[in-house]
């Protein structure tokens, strides 16, 4: 879309104002303005998109004591939030964006002036960032725990995208990592992590007091992935063969929550995975039925201290008979 100028943007304004605020019909705003209907329509989602108009929803989300309980004691986890899904067979992306929701309300709960907080990237991440709304400002650091996508991928997912969003949002500082999330070359990968700036970044990175990321599963159906454009189908099938069941940022993990015994999780530019397991507290965002596995996984192999999921994840998992 054409960038709009201030005067288109007034207009919109004006239109979305007699809609909301006013109650208008779009047609009683069609006829005052000696617009078509449509043109009142089209003003009213740029107005959202442009975010011109937000909403606020003044109540909070359903949780379940009951699973938060039963996920923490199961697993030894730190913190469990669960929100309940509104009906039987809701949507993913309505699964995500309310995981999301519950996400950012606890970083506003937790997080203090003078912590440090590494991110990394994707779906359920942008819907957390995008719905930071902190009570107050806070003196934090926000890192980006890995390099960035392929020029493909989608941008406002992106980590680097996320990472000085997030910074912004609490009016913190934000620390980016200017590299590839993979490097095929060993050589190319140990030279440029002996360059100036992204080694001091990679040893900030190590001591994080908080990491933000979401688990994955490992799929063929997806091909818009964080690993789009790095991986071959022929390379996820190998991934899969050898037991890969999902990523947590960036590293295969075995149904265990071991990382994966394959040359791939030693490309990685980003924290190690050994950084990761020490780090005081990693909090997962996930939902969606096909991560169920991938996040078993995580549980397992005791990388997160703080689980944020949803109602159908949470009886799907307490319903496997191996847990921790």
């Amino acid at each position: 879309m054409r960038q709009l100028d201030e005067g288109e943007l007034a207009v919109i304004a004006e239109v979305a104002r007699m809609y909301y605020i006013e109650g208008m019909s779009q047609l009683e705003i069609a006829n005052i303005l000696f617009f078509s209907k449509a043109k009142v329509s089209r003003a009213l989602r740029i107005a959202r998109e442009e975010h011109i108009v937000e909403f606020q929803i003044n109540y909070p989300l359903k949780r379940s004591i009951k699973l938060e309980t039963e996920l923490k004691r199961r697993f030894r986890l730190k913190e469990a939030l669960v929100v309940t899904d509104l009906y039987e067979n809701q949507n993913t992306d309505i699964s995500i964006k309310r995981i999301g929701e519950m996400a950012a309300n606890y970083l506003d709960e937790t997080l203090k002036d003078g912590d440090s907080v590494g991110i990394a990237w994707g779906r359920t991440m942008y819907q957390t960032v995008r719905q930071l709304k902190p009570s107050s400002p806070r003196r934090i650091q926000v890192l980006q725990l890995m390099g960035n996508s392929m020029d493909d991928y989608q941008m406002d997912i992106d980590v680097t995208t996320l990472t000085e969003r997030m910074a912004q949002a609490f009016q913190g500082t934000a620390t980016r990592l200017y590299a590839p999330m993979y490097v095929n070359s060993d050589i190319v990968r140990k030279e440029l992590l002996k360059e100036p700036l992204i080694r001091r970044t990679m040893e900030k990175i190590r001591t994080v007091d908080y990491a933000l990321t979401g688990i994955a599963d490992v799929s063929l159906e997806h091909p818009k992935s964080t690993w789009a454009g790095y991986l071959t189908e022929q390379k996820k099938r190998e991934l899969k063969r050898k037991g890969a069941v999902g990523y947590l940022c960036g590293y295969f993990l075995d149904k265990d929550g071991n990382k994966l015994s394959d040359p791939i999780n030693d490309k990685i530019v980003g924290i190690s995975f050994e950084d990761l397991k020490n780090v005081p507290h990693v909090i997962a965002a996930a939902g969606g039925l096909d991560k169920t596995n991938a996040i078993r996984a995580a549980l397992k192999g005791n990388l997160i201290d703080c689980l944020i999921t949803d109602s159908r994840i949470a009886e799907k998992l307490l319903a496997m008979r191996d847990g921790c």
